[in-house]
């Protein structure tokens, strides 16, 4: 019996666990959106190189659910990363048995923190947003 889109879509998260981005399941096309990407990144090799670049960051991964509709994969998640726990969903597009798109969406507040880009939240009054007004 083939895999299900729910067990194709965790491979892409059991890549990130073990650190081995070729245990995902990924299209020859598979295309990767995530908050702080600068682009949509396309295509097998440079997703995997994609992944390889943040992989260090991550700690562990802990999957909580899994929506499913249809080619479409829902999963909430919780990385575990050098910046802290942060609560992600992802969505994965399956077809033909591999992963054909995933789109990442998470706070990046403590990514952003860590590296001094914005203030850290106890830093800032209630209502700011880290903006100087006028």
């Amino acid at each position: 019996m083939p895999p299900t889109n729910t067990e194709i879509a965790d491979t892409y998260l059991a890549a990130y666990m073990s650190k081995d981005p070729g245990k995902a399941l990924l299209a020859p096309d598979v295309s990767l959106e995530y908050p702080l990407s600068p682009r949509k990144i396309v295509g097998r090799l440079n997703v995997t190189e994609y992944m390889l670049s943040v992989m260090p960051g991550f700690d562990a991964v802990e999957i909580e659910r899994h929506l499913v509709d249809g080619e479409y994969v829902a999963t909430l998640w919780k990385a575990h990363t050098v910046w802290g726990t942060m609560p992600a969903c992802s969505i994965f597009r399956i077809s033909a048995g591999l992963i054909a798109e995933v789109r990442s969406f998470f706070d990046p507040r403590p990514i952003l923190q860590r590296e001094q880009l914005i203030p850290h939240s106890e830093d800032m009054e209630l209502g700011d947003q880290g903006q100087s007004g006028g």
